[in-house]
This record gives structure tokens, C-alpha cells and sequence, in this order.
């Protein structure tokens, strides 16, 4: 199939690839000068003149703002035109377009099949044929047309209406372009970093039952949950984060200072021996076998001590996975003793939740996005409480806008 791109304020076109198989010819044609007509000029004496059919399609331009006020933003736009074989007649070719639309929704409550059936209805009001196929992540949006005047009727347009997921969001968002089979980022080549600024989001306390729970789950920017073992949604609501694209690690319970803090079930506490740390582990982690890494629920005491890190770091490395220091102590080993035993680790840079006020939330989070430009990577952590999921919700267009890619945790570890 031979495709072009067309410019949508001209009616030229422009050939970005020509390799157009005439089955009735039998080889492919090299060059084409394109207009009105198409001319192929097949060697001495042969040529071949194709007409181009451009079908009606409705002006999809325009309509940031009825997405706007639908509670969306327009993130991308990419458009493709295909020439097809007509169904007129074999000196004729038609023109369909295709494009695929990026919306990121601004606000919890925002329903995509609302807004698409609601579009749909005033297309069918101005007496286009449509057709609408649910596709994952959203909608096709399908315009059927004639070609001319004649009365062949085609699929003209399709128009993909994409939501932006922590699934999708590198594709989509992301900035780095693989050179030479190694991925290259123009914007932190120009920054003097080693790659895109790039900020991994920590939601600690997963677990309860919580009305933050199903909001933040459906935020549209890739975050990193940590789950407490054993408690009464914790299976489910690593089950449920998991399939909507988030990473999950366990969010392992460990001695504090205050030693009469109550770690709940699955709690690692001084003087445990290897062999006890290793079953909590290893009980804990099976109770969620979705996550990839873990980080410290309290632990003041525990990551400050040589010899349970030591334990712990050895199961870690045994089971091939990750630990995040969530730096609840300024006396903290973990980094010490992650290079000793070989095992990746991610250390928090700070926490964003530790008032539960919304516009306080906001402002540690702009600290860890100024961060992050700053050196060219960060690490926040917050809560699974209201107001953390209020902040980031707000805080959408302020993420889109910052040059920042959020990333999971296990993107952002030091190594051995």
C-alpha cells in the first residue's frame, strides 16, 4: 500500500513512500508526479494516468474545544492519509484518511464513552454514516462517504480516539528515539543529562479499603503502587493496579524507632535471624505475586541496622528483585549494604504527603518536578489518601507541561 502524507490546509500531496504494486503491470512503480492526476511512467512509450478521488469527510478540525470542555485535553494528533484502489474503475485511486487522537482526561469522574456517543450523535445530526468500534484504550470513530459521484461508498475516514494509560504513555508521551538501536533523547541531549528528566511517583499504604483508592488507580500517568501485605484489599488492589498498567512492589513493614508503632501483619523487627526475615519475606511476597521490588513501611530502626539489611538485601537478590530505601531514617544503610550484596535499589527523595492538605501536596510535588529538571531525575513518595489523589489529578497539566516523564520505580534504580 502506498502512503502519503497531506498537508490539510493544501490539496497537493506528498509522497513520503512510493511503492505502488499494479497487479495488472506486475512490478512496482518508481517515480510519480502528483497532482489532480497521478502520472506513472512506466519506461518508452508506457504510461499509465491515475485519477486522484478525494471522498467528502466531515471537518474534524476545530474541536479542542468541545474536548476541553467534555474534561479532556488534547495531548496528540497524528494523521495519515492512505491511497486505496477505487472501486470506480481501475484507472482511479481514493484517498482515506486515518488518525489517531490522544486525550488525557483532567478529572476522575470523566466517562470517554459519554463524550465519543454524544460526538457521535451530532455527526449523525448533520447526516454523515458512521460506524463506532470500542478498541483498547478507547473508540474508532468511523465516516463513510461516497467517492465522487459515483455510488461507491467507502470507509473515508477513521478516527481512533485514544485515552492516555500508564500502558500507553511511553508510546504516546515519551521522548526518547532509538539511534542506532540505542534509545536517544533530544531534550536531555540539549540538558547536558543522560536521559529525559524523569520522575518515579511512589503511592505508599495500599491495602485498605479507601475512597482514594478507585481514583487513584485510574490516574492516567504511570505511577508506582506499594501494597501492605495481608491486609483486606491488598490482594485485590495489587490485582486491580496491575491490569490498569501501574507498577507494584511490596510495601514491607519493618521496625521503627518507636518500637510500639503497630507494623500490622507481615512486619520484619530487630533481631530477627536470616531464616525468619527470609519466610516474612517470602510469605509476604507470595501473598502478592505481582510485585517486582519493595520499599520500607516505617523502618527507621531496621534500615539503619547493618545486619537485618543484610537479610533482607540477600532475600531481595535471592528472588531477583529491587529495593527502594523510602528514607523514613537519615541513618539509613541500605545503599551501603545494597552494594555489598549486589542488589539494585532506588532511594526516595522526598515525601509529598506528609500534611493532607491539597495545594501543600501541589507544591511538594512542583519541588520533586523542579528536581527532577534539575539533576535529570527524582523520587517522591505519597499516600493513597483524598487529598494526595485530589493534588495529582490538578496537577495534570502542570506534568504534561513540565518536560518530566513519569516512570515506574524500577527505571530509576542504582545498580551494583
Amino acid at each position: 500500500m502506498t502512503q502519503f502524507r497531506l498537508d490539510e490546509q493544501k490539496t497537493s500531496i506528498m509522497v513520503l513512500m512510493v511503492i505502488l504494486a499494479l497487479s495488472s503491470l506486475g512490478f512496482a512503480i518508481i517515480s510519480l508526479v502528483l497532482g489532480p492526476e497521478i502520472t506513472l511512467d512506466l519506461g518508452p512509450g508506457r504510461a499509465v494516468e491515475l485519477e486522484i478521488l478525494r471522498p467528502n469527510v466531515p471537518d474534524l478540525n476545530g474541536l479542542e474545544e468541545f474536548w476541553n470542555e467534555m474534561g479532556y485535553i488534547v495531548l496528540k494528533r497524528d494523521q495519515v492519509y492512505d491511497v486505496q484502489t477505487a472501486l470506480v474503475n481501475e484507472n482511479q485511486v481514493w484517498v482515506q484518511g486515518q488518525e489517531t487522537l490522544v486525550l488525557v482526561p483532567e478529572r476522575y469522574d470523566r466517562k470517554l464513552s459519554n463524550a465519543v456517543l454524544h460526538l457521535g450523535g451530532l455527526y449523525l445530526e448533520e447526516g454523515w454514516t458512521i460506524q463506532l468500534e470500542a478498541q483498547d484504550h478507547g473508540y474508532t470513530m468511523g465516516f463513510w462517504s461516497n467517492i465522487a459521484e459515483s455510488e461507491s461508498r467507502v470507509l473515508a475516514y477513521e478516527w481512533r480516539i485514544e485515552l492516555l494509560n500508564p500502558q500507553n504513555y511511553d508510546y504516546h508521551y515519551g521522548s526518547l528515539i532509538p539511534v542506532m538501536g540505542e534509545p536517544f533523547d533530544p531534550e536531555g541531549f540539549r540538558k547536558r543529562t543522560p536521559q529525559a528528566p524523569v520522575l518515579a511517583l511512589i503511592i505508599d499504604d495500599w491495602g485498605y479499603s479507601s475512597p482514594a483508592n478507585d481514583p487513584m488507580i485510574a490516574f492516567p500517568l504511570p505511577l508506582t503502587m506499594a501494597v501492605l501485605p495481608h491486609l483486606d484489599v491488598s490482594r485485590e488492589a495489587s490485582e486491580r493496579i496491575y491490569e490498569a498498567g501501574h507498577e507494584v512492589i511490596l510495601h514491607q513493614p519493618m521496625e521503627a524507632l518507636d518500637s510500639r508503632l503497630d507494623l500490622g501483619p507481615g512486619g520484619i523487627t530487630l533481631g530477627m535471624d536470616g531464616g525468619e526475615v527470609k519466610n516474612v519475606l517470602k510469605e509476604n511476597l507470595a501473598s502478592l505475586p505481582v510485585a517486582v521490588g519493595l520499599n520500607n513501611h516505617m523502618g527507621s530502626l531496621i534500615t539503619a541496622d547493618c545486619t537485618t539489611m543484610s537479610h533482607v538485601l540477600e532475600v531481595v537478590k535471592e528472588l531477583g528483585l529491587f529495593f527502594v530505601d523510602s528514607r523514613t531514617s537519615t541513618q539509613s544503610v541500605v545503599a551501603d549494604v545494597a552494594y555489598e550484596v549486589g542488589v539494585p535499589f532506588g532511594v526516595n527523595n522526598l515525601f509529598i504527603d506528609n500534611e493532607s492538605d491539597v495545594e501543600k501536596i501541589k507544591a511538594q510535588v512542583r519541588v520533586g518536578l523542579a528536581l527532577a529538571q534539575r539533576q535529570g531525575h527524582a523520587v517522591m513518595i505519597g499516600h493513597v489518601r483524598p487529598a494526595t489523589v485530589d493534588a495529582l489529578w490538578e496537577m495534570i497539566p502542570e506534568f504534561l507541561d513540565s518536560g518530566v516523564q513519569l516512570v515506574p520505580i524500577s527505571r530509576l534504580l542504582y545498580n551494583e
